[in-house]
């Protein structure tokens, strides 16, 4: 399922500066999108209030991602999760009128929603973004930078148009950045670092370095490999994405070659006996209760 985690505060509690953190995670995408937000002291100000900011703008963030569901919205806050859920009542007109626009943004949308209290240890990433003073950037295709366009790049052929439409889609999936790949060496391929952060200039150099920080011969291999990617017509923020992806993929890849080792032997005795439990616990299935947590 796709899934939303939010969080507020409000420093001093009432009446100080509100801060607000979500995170949507869509179930075909290979990253989080992540936002944050802070409003100035105010009277009316309340951590609860801030909670209930942050979940509209993580809804609203959902729907601008073309998010259809089915869709989870996971807080610590026990009272936002019942009252959106219709077991606590609310009792202040400003919480009334901001859970009347969610209630919108899901009837508008047709979401197939479910609200779902977590423990704080579970919402750490919300959590930060809530208390985090500088602003998370959401890129989208408008506010993208390039280095180069991709119709003046080296990519051609095939690899030119799956960059084209990579950069022309907001949130590119896992199966996209799957599919992006050389397919036979470019004037990029043989390119030194150092060619590559001349070629790139300095601003491009510092976000690689930054993102894949150090002086081994891998994280030199990772900086040249987005810098590539840039040069060849891929968007900035793409490009980084993209080696990211690679790497997250490797390790999965070995990961699972890894378990495929073992003893032949000892391979059938798992499998029967697995087949044993599966015989024995038969019908014994377990389902949720949807309405408990639909909206």
């Amino acid at each position: 399922m796709d899934a939303i985690t939010f969080d507020g505060s409000c420093t001093p509690n009432p009446g100080g500066c509100m801060g607000l953190g979500w995170v949507v995670t869509l179930q075909n995408n290979s990253f989080s999108i992540l936002g944050n937000d802070r409003l100035e002291k105010g009277a009316s100000n309340n951590a609860l209030f801030a909670e209930y900011l942050a979940l509209k703008k993580g809804m609203l963030e959902y729907v601008k991602a073309n998010g259809q569901g089915p869709l989870t919205v996971m807080g610590d806050s026990q009272t936002v999760i019942y009252q959106m859920r219709g077991i606590y009542p609310i009792m202040d007109d400003d919480i009334w009128n901001i859970r009347r626009d969610i209630t919108n943004i899901i009837r508008e949308y047709e979401l197939d929603i479910h609200f779902r209290w977590v423990p704080r240890m579970q919402n750490k990433q919300a959590d930060r973004l809530s208390k985090t003073k500088q602003k998370v950037r959401i890129e989208y295709p408008n506010d993208r930078e390039f280095l180069i366009d991709v119709r003046n790049s080296p990519a051609i052929g095939k690899l030119r148009k799956k960059v084209a439409a990579m950069n022309a889609t907001p949130f590119p999936t896992n199966a996209m950045y799957k599919r992006l790949h050389v397919s036979s060496k470019d004037i990029l391929s043989d390119k030194d670092i150092f060619e590559l952060r001349e070629m790139a200039g300095k601003r491009a150099t510092r976000m690689v370095i930054e993102t894949f920080p150090g002086k081994c011969g891998k994280n030199k291999y990772y900086q040249a490999q987005a810098l590539r990617w840039m040069l060849r017509g891929l968007a900035v923020d793409l490009a980084i994405k993209k080696v990211k992806f690679d790497i997250n993929n490797k390790k999965n890849g070995n990961n699972n070659s890894s378990k495929k080792k073992g003893p032949v032997k000892a391979k059938f005795k798992r499998a029967s006996s697995k087949r044993r439990a599966r015989s024995s616990n038969k019908g014994a299935k377990y389902y949720l209760n949807r309405s408990q947590f639909a909206f």
